[in-house]
């Protein structure tokens, strides 16, 4: 009887909540707030599930939606999604976790979806990188906590979060990222700068993933130009054009006195990464987003509960730091939150996704290759 009750009202509530300005995330928090068992209320009621789903659909409808319905397809996402669901209200239920996770526009992707916006990256350019630049480590002062999107030394040196979309291009984002701050150094602007021309015009693989390195070299090869993204706009599905549309942009260098080169940072130094993190600026890093396909548990894992990340800081013990490297950010601060010391990590997948488009990710750890292969772009 309990459950039927719950089922009457928690249908009726779908129905009001719907319109309101709630996450999905907090309405079915709110549903299910009363029950300790939330993992069975969701198993015996089939159809709150699918009104779930419904809301689910109306803020990230998917494109099967707007033709001929095939419940096949349909069908699988809702299971995904219902499976997705299952794992976060277990997760978040688990005292020892020091995150939490929720339901966002991934939620019902299947693993070729999520697949897709995790790039391939090159491991031969990534053997040869330490030829071209490297630094010294030294020792600094540096604070214990540091945030570039809310001091005043450099203004406007991180910009809004982006979406790149059904894309594996975070190379791209990631690295115009890290040289935002030396736009607004040098223009004293605020200027997103246009991931779109890399994905089109740099000497990488589109939308099937790119390097660090073949893209900075893209860059110094354009005389160091790059469009600001009101003059290079992305696409609406964030895919690569047939053709570079516009090689032309803003100049990021001094006249030549200080020019845009980069250096990549020690292996597995967190010390010396958080130093430059403070003295230079956001630093490009790459990482293990894990993947769903395949039968790694660990990898698995990883995968989806980085796809879900909602706050805290996110640890996944036994995260490989050097295989299966398939995804690029950008570390823009760092901190220490209940003793533990973190990254302020800024991701590519939306506002939606993460701390609105942020994750705090457990430094000292070299947590899923954070630290393995760091690089920093910039005036010198």
């Amino acid at each position: 009887m309990q459950y039927l009750f719950f089922f009457v009202v928690g249908l009726s509530l779908v129905g009001s909540i719907a319109s309101s300005s709630n996450s999905i995330q907090d309405f079915v928090d709110q549903l299910l707030s009363k029950y300790d068992n939330k993992l069975d209320v969701i198993e015996k009621n089939p159809l709150l599930v699918e009104r779930i789903y419904r809301y689910y659909q109306q803020k990230y409808p998917r494109a099967e939606q707007s033709r001929d319905f095939d419940s096949t397809i349909l069908m699988k996402h809702k299971e995904i999604f219902k499976e997705n669901l299952k794992m976060i209200l277990a997760h978040n239920q688990n005292p020892q976790s020091t995150f939490k996770l929720k339901l966002n526009h991934m939620s019902d992707w299947t693993d070729e979806e999520s697949a897709a916006i995790r790039a391939k990256i090159p491991v031969e350019p990534i053997k040869t990188m330490s030829r071209i630049g490297t630094v010294q480590q030294r020792t600094l002062t540096v604070p214990d906590t540091y945030d570039w999107r809310n001091q005043t030394r450099v203004p406007n040196a991180v910009t809004p979060i982006k979406d790149q979309r059904h894309c594996g291009s975070c190379y791209a984002f990631a690295m115009v990222g890290a040289l935002e701050k030396t736009y607004a150094q040098i223009y004293n602007a605020s200027g997103p700068l246009s991931a779109q021309q890399l994905i089109d015009c740099s000497y990488e693989s589109g939308c099937e993933g790119g390097s660090f390195v073949g893209t900075f070299r893209y860059i110094k090869d354009n005389g160091d130009r790059l469009n600001l993204e009101k003059d290079y706009p992305s696409t609406p599905n964030g895919a690569k054009q047939d053709k570079c549309q516009n090689s032309s942009g803003q100049v990021l260098n001094y006249n030549q006195t200080f020019a845009l080169q980069y250096r990549q940072l020690p292996t597995n130094n967190e010390a010396y990464m958080k130093q430059t993190v403070y003295e230079q600026g956001p630093i490009y890093v790459y990482y293990n987003a894990g993947k769903r396909e395949g039968n790694n548990t660990v990898l698995r894992e990883a995968s989806t509960k980085f796809d879900h990340y909602a706050t805290g800081i996110y640890d996944v013990p036994g995260c490989p730091t050097h295989e299966n490297m398939n995804h690029a950010m950008v570390i823009i601060g760092y901190g220490t939150e209940n003793g533990t010391d973190y990254w302020l990590v800024k991701n590519s997948w939306g506002a939606s996704w993460g701390d609105n488009g942020y994750i705090k990710i457990k430094r000292n750890s070299n947590m899923c290759g954070i630290a393995t292969w760091p690089f920093y772009a910039g005036l010198f």
